[in-house]
């Protein structure tokens, strides 16, 4: 009744729907009962009622064709839509189609974009005249039921409009038919095809006339270029005829068949005939078969041209054929076969892609994909089961009977190995065994034997003959293993019982971690054990562990309800406890332990109690009477006493010169001369985090303190009696007044505790104020000022002070400054004098901030006429070119009122400040007076300015007025044809060294500033040379260099014969 009401429901909102989109009349008419049919049998078209909690939930939204044709797309919101018709869209993401298995001509077309959309085909019939179905963009095709299409000439069953993906999956089948000239699935004639994916579902594609099966139909006058390409086949049931001079998986007439894989499921291909026409490939007329590969499933390729896999290019290599291929003739007859091993071996009997479903008549079976061999539905293996696998198979054994293996179970070479029992009869007492025998596993990965089934009262045993481990990474089990477990791995291992005994003896040769746990009544380990492993062991569970028990452990150890044994054997780095508190009546008896490391260590034997010993002064007893013990390692600590002796409490032999933290230790001071000196207090050290109280500083004997986590180092302090002496007060320009008495100078003696007055002389200089007191080293730095302040170096302090005397000298001198600034630099002037506040001259100090004014110094008018100031030059200190080789930064850069001038001025920077003067002689003599080119070249003295002058002689005498142009016309001579007067030192090196013959330096260049390798080279040869030097690693390459200096260096370097 209620599912009646639903319906009518959704069928009056889908009639409203209809009204509100305004459909005309006849629409209306015509649509109303379809959609009140559509939406009683189609689950509904609307939003219901769930009628389990009354909310509302979208159900799968199914759509039938025969009330007309269908598109699907995806809209501008990359959500997908669906229209019947011309009904309005709607946005339905869950869709399925359907005929009810009825035929009819409407047709479904499916554009998925670069979104994709996905339909689901559920029982559809659809005979039409152009597509049946017609697919673009990315697709998925979801198939359930039973579906057949048929298309009309030149289209395919499933036609493809573009590249975009198609993917075929579900668990229905799909007959497609292609009309002539079309592809079962694939495109129509004259085009090709590309992009499909099929991934499950029994799949039958039958090409029309010309067209393939799976792939391009007929790709009419482009022979060769087009076809089907990009198939992938993953699973499914794949049948592909194809049509007349077609192949099954591939091209159509004419059509290449080019990378087509097939990874797994059962596929049968079969060629339509005709020359060369292969079964997966290409079809007839310059159809080339290409990059075919097959690595997995049963495939079956039927041909009677020749050719099976490839095309008109013949038959492809079998080298890429890897999974099982069947050839058969034109009659069906198996002419040749290809068969996959996969190294697996069980039994005796060889699994290959034959096999592999239906191993040792259909008990195991080996999953390709995922490559594991597995028990087939669930059910156990009877008698012994021996498997020999490589090492990328896994082995995971399950099944939901009382037993996984009836017998042995031996396993060598696989990675991971499984076995799990989920339940079986608990008649008798072997129902429940998952081994029913012994389990030796050889393998790489991990081992996981679980006994999930079985009464809790009987326990679930894994094993019945004991459990062998080698090789593997991690080691988990539940349920009782049987006999004897030895385990070597390089992970963890983890066994555990629910309900029964872990294990009956335990050996683990090696491992990272163990734990053993039990959670019945009976016991964790039966039998005893024997661990090795390199991190922590951890057994525990609700029963002792019974029999003798040896570890070694590379951290810690924990045992819990240790039951009988003779002896308990511990060889551990960490921690280590042993607990039997679950059973009162047991102590734990004999304990041997030895600390892996040699590491000194503690051990408590009340698990209430944080009182420890130390197992240096009390070794732990061969014969634990407790039933707790817990051993840690710990960190010592060095105590050193001076004038004293230290003892840790306890250590009555005072052998033990280190302590534990939180260790009480007690130290008395030794006074070797008590008749003289007197004890004065304990002193700490080290470490200056430490501090006694003052009972304990005053303690001379028996001081006891507790160690903290750093070595100690107390000094016991014995000193003489002081007298009481007059100490001296030494100043240096100052005056000492001694309480309300006359003031003195030099040095006064005090006594101490006496008040004392001090006040700085005036100051010598005139430019100069007190600044501060300085005490000297030899002065007390213990000065109770009382008044005033001594000041320091960066502070000011005051010209008056008063202090008490304290018990050692005072001595103290008055330091003055000058008031402007305290800070300064220098100013040097080569060719000139500079003038600051503090002095005048060619290098003076200079307080930083203030204005410095530098003038050049006129050279002699008659020795040297004509001469004129240039401009002044700027010399930083050498850090700033090192430390900014690309240029000086402008906040940095020295800023002259007029740099022209031979008088100018600037402020004081913090750095020291490096200026030349520069001179040049003016044009005062003919400059086309001729020149005799064999006059000799001098540079100019420097005369007592010190400034940059240049000067050349001819005939002995100084022509200054033509300089610029007689060094031009020198230079032009000297040079080469052709080559550039240099203008640095750079340039005059290269040009020397090229000219020649660019020789080898005798060492390597090694100049900071320098980074081009000829260029380096070249300076390098010309220093080594003589012509020019380097200072501090560095030619300065764009140094300055006047041209009188470039003749002397060319003359030097190239002289006249």
């Amino acid at each position: 009744m209620k599912r009646n009401i639903l319906a009518r429901r959704a069928a009056s909102a889908a009639l409203a729907a209809c009204m509100m989109f305004s459909l005309s009349a006849p629409a209306l008419a015509a649509s109303t009962d379809a959609l009140l049919q559509q939406s009683t049998a189609a689950k509904s078209a609307v939003s219901v009622l769930d009628e389990e909690n009354g909310t509302e939930v979208e159900t799968e939204y199914q759509m039938n064709l025969k009330y007309g044709s269908i598109t699907v797309y995806i809209g501008a919101d990359d959500k997908q839509y669906v229209q019947q018709g011309e009904n309005a869209p709607q946005q339905r993401g869950n869709l399925q189609i359907t005929t009810d298995g009825g035929r009819t001509d409407n047709t479904l077309t499916i554009e998925g974009g670069t979104m994709g959309a996905k339909v689901t085909l559920s029982n559809v019939n659809i005979n039409a005249s152009g597509a049946a179905v017609s697919v673009s963009g990315d697709v998925e095709l979801i198939i359930s039921g039973t579906n057949t299409l048929h298309s009309g000439t030149n289209h395919a069953g499933v036609e493809k409009i573009d590249n975009g993906t198609l993917t075929i999956s579900g668990s229905g089948t799909l007959e497609a038919y292609g009309g002539q000239g079309g592809a079962g699935i694939g495109s129509g004639s004259q085009k090709g095809c590309s992009n499909i994916v099929i991934e499950s579902g029994t799949i039958t594609a039958r090409g029309g006339e010309w067209g393939a099966g799976i792939g391009s139909g007929n790709v009419g006058n482009r022979p060769g270029v087009l076809g089907g390409s990009n198939i992938t086949i993953n699973d499914g049931d794949v049948t592909a005829y194809g049509g007349s001079e077609a192949a099954g998986i591939g091209g159509g007439l004419k059509g290449n068949g080019k990378d087509i894989t097939i990874n797994g499921g059962t596929v049968h291909a079969e060629s339509g005939g005709g020359e060369k026409v292969a079964a997966i490939g290409g079809g007839r007329v310059n159809g080339v078969g290409k990059n075919i590969q097959i690595t997995g499933g049963n495939v079956t390729v039927k041909s009677g041209t020749g050719v099976w896999i490839g095309g008109t290019n013949g038959e492809i290599g079998k080298d890429s054929l890897t999974g099982t291929v069947t050839y058969l003739n034109g009659s069906g007859n198996v002419v040749d076969e290809i068969v996959q091993d996969f190294d697996i071996i069980i039994n005796g009997q060889s699994v290959n892609s034959k096999n592999y479903n239906n191993i040792l008549g259909g008990t195991l079976c080996y999953d390709i994909e995922e490559k594991t061999l597995k028990l087939k539905d669930g059910k156990p293996f009877d008698g012994n089961l021996t498997i020999d696998a490589p090492a990328d198979v896994s082995i995971d054994l399950e099944a939901n009977a009382s037993h996984v293996v009836n017998g042995n179970l031996t396993v060598t070479g696989a990675k991971d190995v499984k076995v799990t029992k989920l339940k079986g009869d608990d008649a008798a007492e072997e129902a429940i065994v998952a081994i029913n025998g012994k389990a030796e596993i050889r393998c790489s990965g991990d081992v996981i034997l679980k006994n999930l089934g079985g009464s809790s009262y009987r326990g679930r045993n894994l094993t019945r003959d004991g459990l062998t481990v080698n090789g593997a990474n991690n080691v988990t089990t539940e349920g009782s293993i049987g006999d004897q477990t030895i385990i070597d791995c390089t992970g963890d291992i983890e066994l555990g019982n629910k309900w029964g005994t872990t294990a009956s003896k335990l050996t683990v040769n090696s491992a990272d971690n163990v734990k053993v746990t039990s959670g019945s009544v009976n016991w964790s380990i039966e039998n005893g054990a024997n661990i090795t492993c390199s991190g922590t062991v951890e057994i525990k569970g609700e029963a002792p562990i019974e029999g003798d028990v040896k570890i070694v452990a590379g951290k810690d150890v924990f045992l819990e309800c240790v039951g009988d044994h003779d002896a308990i054997e511990i060889t551990a780095a960490g921690k280590v406890e042993l607990n039997s508190y679950r059973y009162s009546y047991s102590n734990l008896g004999k304990v041997i332990f030895t600390q892996a490391n040699k590491k000194p260590y503690v051990y408590f034997t009340d698990k209430s109690s944080e009182e420890y010993k130390d197992s240096r002064i009390t070794p732990i007893p061969a014969t634990i009477e407790s039933r707790y013990l817990r051993i840690e390692p710990r960190e010592t600590y060095s105590i050193t006493v001076a004038n004293g002796t230290a003892q840790v409490v306890g250590d009555t032999d005072g052998k033990l010169t280190t302590a534990f933290a939180g260790e009480k230790v007690t130290v008395s001071g030794k006074n070797e001369n008590p008749s003289v000196t007197k004890f004065g207090g304990w002193k700490v050290i080290s470490p200056e985090s430490f501090e006694l109280t003052e009972e304990q500083k005053n303690a001379e004997e028996n001081m006891t303190f507790t160690m903290p986590a750093s070595p100690v180092k107390l000094k016991a302090s014995y000193s003489f009696p002081a007298p009481v002496l007059d100490m001296q007060v030494t100043v240096k320009d100052g005056t000492i007044r001694v309480g309300k008495g006359e003031r003195q100078t030099g040095t006064v003696f005090v006594q101490p505790g006496q008040t004392v007055t001090i006040e700085a002389n005036e100051p010598a200089k005139e430019n100069e104020s007190f600044h501060h007191w300085k005490v000297e080293k030899d002065s007390s730095k213990n000065i109770g000022i009382i008044e005033g302040s001594l000041g320091s170096e960066t502070e000011k302090g005051t010209e008056k002070i008063v202090f008490t005397m304290p018990q050692d000298g005072v001595k103290l001198t008055a330091v003055y400054s000058i008031p402007a600034s305290v800070l300064r630099s220098t100013v040097t002037v080569t060719g000139g004098t500079a003038k600051s506040t503090l002095d005048e001259g060619s290098d003076i100090p200079a307080e930083i901030g203030t204005t410095v004014e530098i003038t050049a110094t006129p050279y002699d008018a008659e020795k040297y006429p004509g001469m004129e100031f240039v401009e002044w030059e700027i010399k930083y200190p050498d850090s700033f070119y090192e430390k900014f080789p690309g240029g000086i930064p402008e906040n940095l850069q020295l800023k002259l009122d007029n740099a022209k001038s031979a008088t100018t001025t600037f402020e004081m920077p913090v750095y020291p400040v490096k200026l030349i003067a520069h001179w040049s002689a003016s044009a005062v003599a003919d400059p086309d007076e001729p020149i005799d080119e064999d006059f000799g070249v001098e540079p100019a003295p420097m005369d007592t300015t010190g400034g940059t002058i240049a000067a050349v002689a001819v005939g002995g005498a100084a022509i200054w007025g033509g300089y610029e142009i007689a060094t031009r016309v020198i230079l032009h001579n000297l040079l080469p044809e052709g080559a550039a007067i240099p203008a640095n030192r750079g340039q005059l090196a290269l040009l020397i060294w090229t000219e020649k013959g660019k020789p080898e330096p005798a060492a390597q260049p090694a100049f900071a500033d320098i980074t081009d390798a000829e260029q380096a080279k070249a300076a390098q040869w010309c220093v080594e040379q003589g012509l020019l030097d380097a200072r501090k690693g560095k030619f300065e390459s764009d140094g300055w260099m006047p041209k009188f200096k470039t003749i002397e260096i060319w003359n030097k370097a190239f002289p006249k014969k």
